[in-house]
């Protein structure tokens, strides 16, 4: 899938050695997506979570491409500790049924 790929590519070129996977997950996972659904994904990301930076970041680095593909893009950041341990069902479930950029 060609967005996921350049939702990859602009997240490793703002964290670098820090991102560690995006997973997407949500209809366009399981492809039932309609052409105006969102594009959901977890950004998992080495170390702790610095919620108010790491969120403002996703969106700067996220925002054009949104404006390109003219769909809203949820990006989640979640600690590689949090989401290897998968304690919360999301976690869980994208393991399961997400796509791994």
């Amino acid at each position: 899938m060609e967005i996921l790929k350049q939702i990859k590519s602009r997240l490793a070129e703002a964290y670098g050695s820090r991102l560690k996977a995006v997973v997407l997950y949500g209809s366009e996972a399981r492809g039932d997506s309609e052409p105006d659904s969102d594009i959901d994904v977890l950004v998992v990301l080495d170390g702790e979570i610095r919620l108010g930076e790491d969120v403002v970041k996703i969106i700067d680095v996220l925002y054009p491409l949104q404006l390109k593909v003219f769909r809203p893009i949820h990006a989640l950041p979640v600690s590689a500790a949090d989401y290897a341990a998968g304690e919360y069902a999301l976690y869980r479930n994208a393991k399961r049924q997400g796509v791994p950029a």
